[in-house]
C-alpha cells in the first residue's frame, strides 16, 4: 500500500473516530472509550461503525487491526518506529519526601502513607469493593447475590411462622 493510499485512508477517517479507534487499538470496551471520552456508548459503537465501512472492515476486531496496520504504515513511511499510543496514562509517581527527624516540640510523629505505584494524583473512585473486581469478582458477586436472596428467604419465612404463631395464639383465647 502506497504512502498516498494509507494517507487518503486516514483521511477519510473524522477526527472523532480517530480518538475511539485509538482507544479500540488499545483493547478498550465501548463503555470504557465513551467513559474515557465522555460519550455514549451508543455514539462510540456508531463511530465504529461508519470507520469499519470507511476501512472496508467486517468486525470490530478487523477495524482495529486495519487502523492499526495504517498507523504503522504511517510511521513507517516516516522512517519512525511504532511507540505506544497517545491516550496511555504513564504514571509519574513523586519522589517521597525525606523524614524529618528534628522533634522540635517532642510531639510525636504521625505516620504518612507512602505514594501508591499507580501515579500521583489520580484517584479512583470505587461503587463496589475490590473484591468484587479482578479476576474472580463474577463469581464474588454471584455469591453475594445468593448469600443476600437466602437472607431475603429466611425473614420472609421467619416472619410468615411469626404472623401464624400470633394468629394461632390469638385464635387459641
Amino acid at each position: 500500500m502506497s504512502e498516498s493510499d494509507i494517507r487518503e485512508q486516514l483521511a477519510s477517517l473524522t477526527d472523532k473516530q480517530r480518538e475511539v479507534l485509538d482507544l479500540l487499538i488499545a483493547h478498550k470496551t465501548s463503555k470504557e472509550i465513551a467513559r474515557d471520552l465522555g460519550i455514549s456508548p451508543h455514539t462510540v459503537d456508531q463511530r465504529i461503525q461508519f470507520a469499519k465501512v470507511k476501512l472496508g472492515a467486517d468486525s470490530r476486531g478487523e477495524v482495529a487491526q486495519t487502523y492499526r496496520r495504517l498507523l504503522d504504515g504511517m510511521a513507517g513511511t516516516h522512517g519512525e518506529p511504532s511507540r505506544p499510543l497517545a491516550y496511555e496514562e504513564t504514571p509519574i509517581v513523586a519522589e517521597p519526601l525525606p523524614a524529618d527527624t528534628g522533634r522540635a516540640n517532642g510531639a510525636a510523629l504521625l505516620p504518612v502513607p507512602a505514594p501508591s505505584a499507580g501515579g500521583a494524583g489520580i484517584t479512583e473512585y470505587r461503587v463496589a469493593p475490590e473484591l468484587f473486581e479482578g479476576r474472580n469478582g463474577t463469581v464474588m458477586r454471584l455469591g453475594a447475590i445468593a448469600v443476600l436472596a437466602v437472607m431475603l428467604v429466611f425473614i420472609a419465612l421467619g416472619s410468615v411462622m411469626m404472623f401464624d404463631q400470633i394468629s394461632r395464639t390469638m385464635a387459641a383465647q
